[in-house]
């Protein structure tokens, strides 16, 4: 059969080429889009340890009264540290002396603040435990964020006890929670004993 002459010839479609660079991204992006689906969450690194493990990880573990705060850059001005001096009334695990400086992240210099949301904050004067890690040479850090510091109530004869309770360990005669500052000693110290 003859083509009819007003009919213009049309010669099959073909489909776009696409260059090198073109191929390798779609490539690229599909299965990133595809596993990022199904790859498991990362755990923070500030998530709950519990009294457990933070005795068995901690260097010292100290209870006393905050006397002192300082906030400086670091050496290439990019940070904010505050180094922390604590006035020690009780060591519940580890060595320490009358007085303890650690190092938080954050602070305040001059008009420039720097809060580090999952750390804990400290100010002068308050009574707290503190769960403390550090390598020789280093000052000490909080260990576990938040979790590494435990607010204390000093009562009319000086004597201090846990402002929030805790979960009494399991052998403990004490049942249910405990506000007890030696109840915490006697549980990190149990603790503790196991890394040794």
């Amino acid at each position: 059969m003859a083509a009819d002459p007003s009919t213009p010839s049309r010669r099959p479609e073909r489909a776009p080429r696409l260059g090198t660079a073109a191929v390798l991204v779609a490539l690229l992006l599909v299965p990133t889009g595809l596993t990022a689906q199904r790859r498991e969450p990362i755990p923070s690194p500030f998530a709950p340890l519990g009294i457990q493990r933070m005795s068995e990880l901690a260097t010292q573990v100290v209870a006393g009264t905050i006397e002192r705060m300082e906030s400086t850059w670091n050496h290439d001005h990019s940070r904010i540290y505050t180094r922390v001096t604590m006035r020690i009334e009780r060591v519940l695990s580890g060595q320490a002396g009358r007085r303890i400086v650690f190092r938080i992240p954050g602070g305040t210099v001059g008009d420039t603040t720097v809060m580090v949301s999952e750390m804990p904050h400290f100010r002068v004067g308050e009574d707290t435990v503190v769960f403390l890690r550090g390598t020789r040479g280093r000052l000490p850090s909080v260990l576990g964020g938040t979790e590494g510091k435990m607010p204390l109530s000093r009562a009319d004869d000086g004597s201090l006890s846990l402002l929030f309770p805790i979960q009494a360990a399991p052998a403990s005669e004490v049942s249910g929670v405990t506000h007890e500052l030696d109840d915490l000693e006697r549980m990190v110290r149990g603790h503790a004993a196991l890394r040794r």
